[in-house]
């Protein structure tokens, strides 16, 4: 029996939402490769607000998040035979977007208790060849930055932080995403902000978003242009993309970022709530956040169960549990990439190439950690916690008859 209570619906929307819309609409321009009307383009007015909520100077929204990801990468110096070290859970786009480039995603193992990167798995996994740590901050959790930037330094690599589940998350008083030479983020329709498809890089390096800017428009540059002109120009030394957000998503985003942080807290308070609840539960805990992460922010709330009280890689089984008895959906976690589905390196043109198909082989990466937690979670989407905190309560009582349901009861 679910709860008799809808829970909040997600993505949101406001009149403010409507009239960017019919604004966009009504404007003449629906791109960034549209002539100039006049007025700032959304997607301009996107970048500032965007880049100011940060505390960067820049920032280049694009697409989707794997475009951002794709642009940050070649912004960085990441190119063909270079190394970049991904997670060995995550979502398959941060692999895929390292083989876009021409580059070699080599997976690293995580922390059990927070599932992101290992920074002692991914100092021994620095080669002379890796170019990139990819640092994904993942439900919620982060990756140890200060450690990771100090690793990234000492080998004089890149540090790319992937924030599609940390949304206005705060890492002592920066926001993540601010802090390694560049970041991006996913503005999919189940993130905590969204415009249905889109996403965005920023940097601090003026260089770096020079480089960002152009690769997602074809090359092009900025220019001031007169009305009915393109506000971009042809200038040769960069090949890019067309990875430019539109006007109508730009406009969608602008106003969720304005209600971005109040959602988060809401979230928090009922994020916390459960944390206390999960604290008596046997067999179901929360993630560990480090101390810097001083206000966390979770797309996903993950709960990781222990396989000897619900059995071996339960996930799926107790995901469908809890989505009937919640009327919603769970999801299970993902698997690690090494045994993900969607991850087919060996199906890519890289590996092609000689030496490609053993070098791109999953199969080589020992992921203990990874490979554990994902058989052994459940992720609950965030916009559960847009509901009052006191009905978390029944998440613990779905939990329990979950885990009634077990084998091992």
């Amino acid at each position: 029996m679910t709860d008799a209570l809808p829970w909040p619906q997600w993505p949101t929307h406001s009149p403010q939402t409507e009239q960017n819309l019919l604004a966009a609409l009504r404007s003449g321009r629906w791109a960034v490769s549209g002539a100039y009307t006049g007025e700032e383009s959304y997607e301009a007015a996107f970048a500032a607000a965007f880049a100011d909520f940060m505390k960067v100077p820049y920032a280049v929204p694009t697409c989707n998040g794997s475009a951002a990801l794709t642009i940050a990468l070649e912004s960085l110096g990441v190119g063909a035979g270079d190394e970049v070290l991904v997670p060995g859970l995550t979502w398959v786009a941060c692999a895929s977007s390292v083989l876009r480039v021409g580059a070699v995603p080599v997976l690293v193992d995580i922390e059990p208790d927070t599932l992101c990167m290992s920074v002692e798995a991914a100092a021994a996994a620095v080669t002379p060849r890796t170019k990139a740590i990819m640092a994904v901050h993942l439900y919620g959790s982060a990756v140890d930055l200060d450690a990771m930037t100090v690793l990234a330094r000492r080998h004089r690599i890149a540090l790319l932080e992937d924030c599609s589940h940390v949304h206005g998350a705060m890492w002592r008083d920066r926001r993540l995403g601010a802090i390694g030479d560049a970041a991006a983020f996913s503005l999919q329709q189940t993130k905590l902000l969204t415009c249905g498809e889109g996403g965005v890089a920023v940097t601090s390096d003026p260089e770096v978003h020079d480089r960002l800017f152009r690769k997602r428009a074809d090359g092009r540059g900025h220019r001031d242009a007169p009305v009915g002109e393109l506000e971009l120009a042809e200038l040769p030394g960069v090949q890019g993309y067309n990875y430019c957000m539109s006007e109508f998503n730009a406009a969608v985003a602008l106003e969720g970022l304005a209600r971005l942080d109040a959602e988060n807290d809401r979230r928090r308070v009922a994020m916390r709530r459960l944390e206390e609840l999960l604290g008596g539960f046997d067999g179901a805990r929360p993630l560990t956040r480090p101390a810097a992460l001083t206000a966390d922010a979770a797309y996903q709330f993950c709960v990781r169960l222990d396989p000897a009280v619900f059995g071996a890689g339960a996930k799926e089984a107790v995901a469908a549990a809890l989505s009937q008895a919640l009327g919603l959906h769970v999801e299970p976690i993902d698997s690690a990439l090494h045994r993900n589905v969607l991850y087919q390196p060996l199906r890519s043109g890289w590996a092609k190439r000689p030496g490609g198909a053993r070098t791109l082989d999953p199969a080589r990466f020992e992921l203990p950690a990874a490979e554990f937690a994902g058989e052994n979670a459940v992720v609950l989407p965030h916009r559960l916690f847009l509901a009052p905190p006191e009905r978390m309560e029944l998440v613990v009582t779905a939990l329990e008859k979950a885990r009634a349901q077990s084998p091992l009861s």
